[in-house]
């Protein structure tokens, strides 16, 4: 991001610098930051930052670069597979909660301090505590100094089953899950935990543990505990640090008892940037052109779990915070997944009372939105709602289950739009997959790298030069790597495919077959989910093997 602190900043005794900053930068409006000042004055126990914070005027990653910019430290990288727990106890811990201070790494240049301002905790300071070591300043987020804090001061001992599930959430936390899946057998409990979209076993419970570990399950998911016959929702949330998780529960009735799963869902998760999620410039560049329409249609598409709607978050996050201020954007989900502070107006859809998408829809219109977020366009209603909404004047994003871009033309149609209409307001589709990236540690240069690279020759001279240097990369599950766990992949990133269509509304309207339209976007230089995926894999970003079991194949 372009920096937000400018050669002219206010000396650090002004408590209201950052927010000065923001208001230079056009992040917020000067109305904001006399707000926030009220705000402030009447909790002085709290940083002015910290109420920006709160109020959703910046995001704490933000708040991180610019103090890391200000004060021209390093940002401390507070991964927990990398902290040493012991030396985070150096300072007791009420002391490190208190003051936002954390000792988290020794290194040979001596002790690594990460502190939420330097201002109010500085070298001198920390010399002063730490007279034998030398001392190196990086800043970090209030957020992640304090669940650094909490996972290096936690409890691990778990007496009854509340405190054991509480156990289990903490740990599938701690190593990125998605979902917390509790499984009964025959004679034991499965517990198994979705790491990048693949399911890894973690431990066995006898069958004694079943019966108290499902109803401690059941009691935090707020279900009715003596239901045992029906299938049930629920909802919850935990703190962790200071990263609030929002729990989804499904409880399913098997032949050996209940089934539980837990959707684990990040307070940050659709924060990301285009780069944090890999999508690359020239592909942001065709999104950020699809947002500046001031009104149509945009959908993304993708088979469950792709990351459709965490895709639609990013792409509003990511619109300039200048032009944000000005818009009114509502979003319809079921149900909201990701709770957001900033400039979005969340509603939850219920089928069940009658509140559909559709229904919604109608209403929200009355509300004069200028950006309309549907979680899923699924019926002719739906369809036909945010259609009209596009036509006076709206821009509506909203998700399709179709297996690439193209397809949201046939599935539209299907359902009963009429081409002519949806040509003159579908601005673009966005298709989208998730593939695993190869652990940095222990993946190697793939044995088949030069066969690779001579197969593919003809798309990567096309797309020349590539943001990184070619080498395809294989991974290792299996290893004792450490900074993985053995499973051979870290994360993942994104392989899309973004089709504007611009100046193709004609071939739209005449019922075009897709493979043509297809061809005249390619000819235009636009790449394919499977070109994308190959382009990621020759830059070592992902394997090749990912790509083609993540893209269907015509």
């Amino acid at each position: 991001m372009s920096s937000l602190i400018e050669p002219s900043a206010p000396p650090t005794a002004d408590p209201f610098w950052v927010g000065v900053q923001l208001l230079r930068s056009g992040a917020i409006t000067a109305e904001q930051l006399t707000s926030a000042k009220q705000i402030w004055r009447k909790t002085p126990t709290l940083s002015f930052s910290s109420i920006l914070e709160n109020l959703g005027l910046v995001h704490s990653r933000e708040l991180t670069e610019m103090m890391a910019q200000f004060h021209k430290v390093a940002i401390a990288s507070l991964d927990r597979r990398h902290i040493d727990q012991q030396t985070i106890r150096l300072i007791p811990e009420h002391t490190a909660r208190s003051k936002g201070i954390l000792a988290f790494k020794r290194s040979d240049n001596g002790l690594h301090l990460a502190v939420e301002d330097p201002k109010t905790y500085g070298l001198s300071q920390a010399q002063v505590d730490f007279p034998n070591s030398a001392i190196h300043i990086e800043v970090a987020s209030r957020r992640d100094i304090q669940g650094a804090i909490d996972y290096a001061w936690k409890d691990r001992i778990a007496p009854g089953a509340a405190d054991l599930f509480l156990d289990l959430i903490r740990d599938a936390v701690a190593e990125r899950a998605s979902d917390l899946h509790i499984e009964p057998r025959e004679h034991r409990i499965d517990v198994r935990l979705r790491i990048d979209g693949i399911l890894i076993h973690r431990r066995f419970f006898e069958r004694e543990f079943r019966e108290p570990l499902i109803q401690a399950a059941k009691i935090a998911g707020k279900m009715d505990i003596t239901e045992r016959r029906l299938p049930q929702d629920g909802q919850g949330h935990i703190a962790i640090g200071a990263h609030d998780y929002h729990l989804r529960y499904s409880c399913i009735p098997t032949i050996h008892g209940e089934s539980i799963v837990v959707r684990i869902i990040d307070d940050r998760a659709g924060l990301r940037s285009f780069t944090e999620a890999g999508i690359w410039p020239k592909d942001q560049l065709h999104i950020e052109s699809l947002l500046n329409h001031p009104n149509g249609l945009i959908y993304v598409t993708g088979p469950t779990g792709s990351g459709k709607t965490t895709l639609l978050y990013s792409m509003l996050n990511n619109l300039p915070a200048s032009r944000i201020n000005g818009l009114k954007m509502i979003t319809l989900e079921e149900p909201v997944e990701v709770r957001h502070r900033r400039f979005f107006m969340q509603i939850d859809v219920d089928e069940k009372i009658g509140r559909t998408f559709s229904e919604l829809l109608r209403h929200v219109l009355r509300h004069d939105p200028d950006v309309i977020l549907v979680g899923e366009t699924r019926d002719k209603p739906t369809a036909e709602i945010t259609l009209r909404a596009a036509l006076t004047g709206r821009l509506c994003l909203s998700t399709l289950h179709t297996n690439d871009a193209l397809g949201a033309i046939t599935r539209l149609t299907d359902i009963g739009l009429d081409p002519l209409m949806l040509s003159t307001s579908l601005r673009g589709v966005i298709a989208q997959r998730l593939v695993r990236k190869p652990c940095p540690s222990c993946s190697s240069i793939h044995p088949n790298n030069q066969l690779l690279i001579n197969r593919y020759e003809s798309l990567l001279n096309k797309h020349a030069p590539l943001p990184y240097p070619i080498e395809f990369k294989e991974a290792h599950p299996g290893t004792l790597c450490t900074h993985c766990s053995g499973r051979g992949f870290l994360g993942r990133i994104s392989v899309i495919e973004v089709y504007p269509f611009i100046g193709l509304e004609r071939m739209i309207a005449a019922h075009t077959p897709l493979n043509v339209i297809r061809s005249e976007l390619q000819s235009r230089g636009f790449s394919t989910l499977l070109e994308d995926g190959i382009l990621k894999s020759a830059c070592g970003l992902t394997t090749i093997e990912e790509v083609y079991a993540a893209v269907e194949m015509n």
